[in-house]
Order: C-alpha cells, then structure tokens, then sequence
C-alpha cells in the first residue's frame, strides 16, 4: 500500500510538472499573440508613427530606433545589425533574445557591458556544443556590445577598409557584413548570403537613410516607399530638374528617368554593385554607363563629360564610375539615372 502511495505521488509530480510546462508554453504563446496584435492595432490607429512592415513580433520600434542610432554614431549600417538578429534569434526571438538575458546577437561571453553569462547549446560549422554567452540589461546594451567590437582587432582594419555611402557617410550595408564574416564573427561559410537575403526580404535597407527622430515621424524627408537598394548616384547634384513619369514636350510617354544638375565633373557613381554591360558613346545618351545588377535590374547613367569604366568591368555599390557632363541629346550639364527592370524603365525613387 505504501509502495502504491509513492507511486502515484510519483506520477502526480511528473504530471504536475508537464501541466506547469505546457501552461508557461500556452502563456508565452497568448503573450506573444497579444502583442503582435496590440501592434497590428497601433500601427494601424496611429499610435505608431511607422509600420515596421513584416519584421518578426519581437522586434519593437524602440529596437529600431537604436539600431538607427547606433549608426548614425557609428556609420555600421542600421539593415545589418537587424539582418543578424534575426538570423541569431529567429523569427519568434530565441529564449537568449528574450528577457532576462537580451541577448538579440548571439554575443559570446566575455562582452562588453556584459551583466553576466549563461550557456546554452549553439550550432557551429563542425556541429553543436555548449558555449557560454554573454547577458545584457537591455537590447541597446547587446547592439552596442555588437558595435564595440568592430573597434578592435581582428575587427577594425576589415572594417574601416569598407565602402561607404557618398550621401550618409554609413558603411555600405554588403561589404560591411562580409567584412565582419573576413574577420572571423561567424563560422558559418554561407553567413554573409544568409544576412543579405533577411536584409532583402524583410526590407532593412530602408533603415540606413534614416535617423530616430524620421522613423518617429514616419520617415521625415526619406522616402518610405524606397527600399534603400542603391546609393544616390549624383550625390553632388545642384538640384533635380527633371522627375520619372514627368510628361515633357519633346519626349513620348513621360520621361524614363530623374535628372540631377550638377556642374561638369561633378563625380557619379554606381547606384548598386553589378556588372558594365556598355560604357560608350550613343547619339542620344552621349557618354553613357549601363551596369546590370543581376535579376533583370539594370540601371543607366547618361550624358558624362568622362567614363571612368569599361565594359566588362564588375563595380562595387559607391564606386565612381564617370564626371557629369553635358553630351548628346543635352540641354545643360546634369546626370540623367534611368532604372529598368526587364528592359521596363520603373521609378528610381523606389530603390533609394
């Protein structure tokens, strides 16, 4: 009888146990429902001033914000810092990334501004193990752990040898990731592919032309629409005198692309990385600069008093590749920059 007992408290413990498991699993579930609709809801009464589009729940506008901050401190570009938490954390936000640990990044033990360390089980080129990983106070503290660390060795040298964006001075959002990779922050071979295509899929680029104070006002003067694809490629325009779609006398089915006056040698560059398909002469274009960037997207650069490319030649996202002038068909220096997908001439406003 008294074996019996101690059997079925035995039992009764163990399904205790499971029900407590099940019910803090049904509570984390309800929580994480509750508050992505409560921000479905603020987005959709106001009560935030920009939606967030498709980012995972977790991620809140505060987050954003810091991130924003942290580069136009740092220069590190707002898209790669989320791009990574998301692939460390995943779409829910791993148990690392949650309260009390806030570890968003994966950050390894020792950290800077670390409260502290716990180990878990981590997946790395040659299998699983356990590590230890650093805990924080709070997710500004984990980005800025992540931001410190590309001061120093083996870090800083890769880094600071990276393009950066004519217009904002930030790092160009590819070439910082790659050179993170180079200097050794993951182990993973297909690392940098992975950020890049979380960066393009939930839309981070348009992240990196803003500050804290546009994504509270809904983007200020940065164009939201944009995805934050290319680089500006006349960054030392005069003004834009001319607007895609703008129905001129002289043309036919509105003009196919944005004109930006600037003086004659005034520098252009590659709004994205590709591949010059033509760098040459046209009657119409004068000296023009085609370069395709892969997936049927092209762009084009027209009437350069000098061509400082070759067809053939692969070019990076920032990299000049001529001088603003006024050949062909030309009423006055500027830069005409024409964007195409699958030979359709499309908005350039849409890629900035």
């Amino acid at each position: 009888m008294k074996r019996m007992k101690r059997i079925l408290l035995a039992g009764g413990a163990v399904m205790l146990g499971l029900f407590l498991v099940l019910a803090a699993a049904l509570l984390i579930y309800v929580q994480e429902s509750i508050r992505a609709e409560q921000r479905m809801e603020d987005s959709q009464s106001g009560d935030y001033d920009i939606d967030l589009g498709n980012l995972p729940g977790w991620i809140t506008v505060e987050m954003v914000s810091a991130a924003i901050d942290m580069m136009n401190e740092t220069g590190y570009p707002a898209s790669v810092v989320l791009g990574q938490m998301i692939l460390e954390s995943g779409a829910a936000g791993s148990e690392l990334a949650n309260p009390p640990y806030y570890n968003c990044l994966g950050q390894k033990s020792p950290s800077y501004l670390e409260t502290g360390s716990v180990t878990m089980n981590t997946a790395e080129a040659w299998g699983y193990e356990d590590a230890a990983f650093s805990t924080f106070a709070s997710y500004v503290d984990c980005m800025r752990a992540w931001g410190h660390k590309f001061t120093m060795p083996p870090y800083v040298d890769n880094v600071t040898a990276c393009i950066r964006d004519p217009v904002t001075g930030h790092y160009d959002a590819n070439a910082f990731i790659e050179a993170v990779w180079k200097s050794g922050y993951a182990t993973d071979p297909n690392y940098v592919d992975k950020v890049i295509q979380i960066m393009t899929s939930y839309d981070l680029y348009r992240f990196n032309s803003m500050t804290a104070e546009d994504l509270e006002q809904g983007g200020g003067d940065v164009v939201i629409s944009g995805n934050g694809q290319f680089t500006h490629p006349c960054p030392g325009m005069t003004c834009q005198t001319s607007y895609f779609g703008e129905i001129r006398e002289f043309e036919v089915g509105g003009h196919k692309g944005n004109d930006y006056a600037a003086p004659v040698g005034t520098p252009t560059y590659a709004a994205a990385a590709g591949t010059v398909i033509i760098a040459g002469w046209s009657d119409s274009a004068g000296n023009w600069v085609v370069i395709d960037h892969g997936g049927g997207l092209t762009t084009k650069y027209m009437h350069h008093s000098r061509i400082l490319v070759s067809a053939g030649q692969t070019v990076e996202k920032g990299q000049q590749i001529g001088e603003v002038g006024s050949t062909g068909q030309s009423t006055g220096p500027h830069l005409h920059f024409q964007v195409e997908v699958n030979g359709v001439a499309v908005n350039p406003d849409d890629y900035y």
